[in-house]
């Protein structure tokens, strides 16, 4: 089914545009959790199955192995389909931001993302977490931000190191600059030694680990203190919005940019 995710995330969208015009009536619960019974996952549960703004799909919320999932549906429930859904108007990418909504942080989360940090920026006003890589260039343009912010006393910044698989050196900087505890700038001018220590193998590890089960891939990603997250470069006016600071220096930088 995964294969076929990008090709039925743009058939969706071209039936949207030439849709009905009736809400979808979705199909019952029952139905749906006899499908989902026969899911590999040892965890899997229905958690919610409701009407999608658009004529004729239902979403449906899946938890597997304590990660909640989206699929979509029609009123039949002959079929559930799994893929990214873009609003065809605006360009939102619906299906992230439900699963950002709803994938949530829990206190516990929260309170083991605070051991995880590898450097802290400031230290006062709305404490922020964000994943970084030291090969993404929208995570230095993020930092920027975050750092006129932090040093303005508006916000307590944790920078997470997640290094990303595509960059095969992003491990082994992550590791050396928390080991031979280096900064942030040593971080994103690649520096290495042969220190791979056990508390930053374990550190990176546990980062990994953590963001995975929210379905997080991608940097950079903020974490904000109500415990939603976002992965995708965000512009000043967006993240003030968001934090509830007031509007003000916004940033020039398009925002929201993808992630990587």
């Amino acid at each position: 089914m995964r294969h076929q995710a990008a090709a039925w995330s743009l058939a969706i969208i071209s039936a949207l545009a030439f849709g009905a015009t009736a809400v979808a009536q979705c199909p019952p619960k029952e139905q749906i959790e006899a499908v989902i019974a026969k899911f590999e996952a040892q965890d899997r549960s229905l958690v919610a199955i409701q009407p999608t703004q658009y004529p004729g799909l239902c979403e449906v919320q899946v938890r597997l192995n304590n990660r909640i999932h989206i699929f979509y549906t029609g009123s039949g429930g002959d079929y559930l389909l799994m893929g990214q859904l873009y609003d065809s108007l605006s360009g939102r990418n619906l299906t992230r931001e439900k699963l950002e909504h709803v994938n949530l942080f829990s206190p516990e989360e929260m309170s083991q993302l605070k051991g995880l940090a590898a450097v802290t920026l400031g230290a006062a006003g709305k404490v922020i977490y964000y994943a970084t890589d030291p090969h993404c260039p929208y995570c230095k343009q993020g930092e920027e931000i975050l750092k006129r912010m932090a040093e303005a006393g508006e916000l307590t910044v944790r920078i997470l190191f997640f290094p990303l698989e595509s960059y095969k050196d992003s491990r082994d900087i992550s590791i050396s600059v928390i080991c031979d505890k280096k900064s942030l700038d040593d971080f994103h001018g690649g520096y290495t030694s042969k220190n791979q220590c056990a508390e930053g193998i374990g550190i990176i590890d546990r980062t990994k680990d953590l963001l995975a089960r929210k379905g997080i891939t991608g940097t950079p990603t903020y974490i904000f203190p109500d415990q939603r997250y976002h992965s995708g470069l965000l512009d000043e006016a967006e993240l003030r919005r968001r934090l509830g600071l007031p509007a003000g220096g916004a940033d020039q930088q398009a925002p929201a940019k993808k992630k990587r």
